[in-house]
């Protein structure tokens, strides 16, 4: 797992983002319009590069944007807020559900990302990466 490989860990994010305050509001739309993902749908990554395996990303509504081995530089293009939930909570744990709540992905992220950088603690790893 290379979850400490390549992102700095943060001791003042909360020890989960449910009530981070993020919504979809005219400018996070805007900057939603201008963002560049360079993650590819099931995209491998050697260990030693990615900071999750077989993660998926999500945008503020819910909707699965992407998932695979994502690394730093493969978000360094995104603008706005979006979450990082490990493989079992975004597909075992609800592989028979199409539809993700703001309130699941925000609860059971491992990371956040806002304009472009990984944001996440020891914390939101431990409790959320199964």
């Amino acid at each position: 797992m290379g979850l400490y490989n390549t992102v700095q860990l943060r001791e003042d994010l909360p020890a989960c983002f449910e009530y981070d305050n993020y919504s979809l509001t005219l400018e996070m739309q805007a900057k939603y319009l201008e963002s560049r993902m360079g993650v590819i749908d099931g995209q491998v990554r050697e260990r030693d590069e990615y900071f999750c395996k077989n993660a998926s990303i999500f945008d503020l509504t819910g909707k699965k944007l992407a998932w695979g081995d994502i690394t730093p530089q493969d978000v360094a293009e995104m603008r706005g807020v979006y979450y990082i939930l490990s493989e079992y909570r975004s597909y075992w744990d609800r592989h028979e559900e199409a539809d993700f709540t703001p309130e699941y992905v925000k609860k059971n992220a491992i990371a956040r990302i806002v304009d472009g950088q990984i944001q996440t603690s020891r914390t939101l790893i431990f409790r959320n990466y199964q």
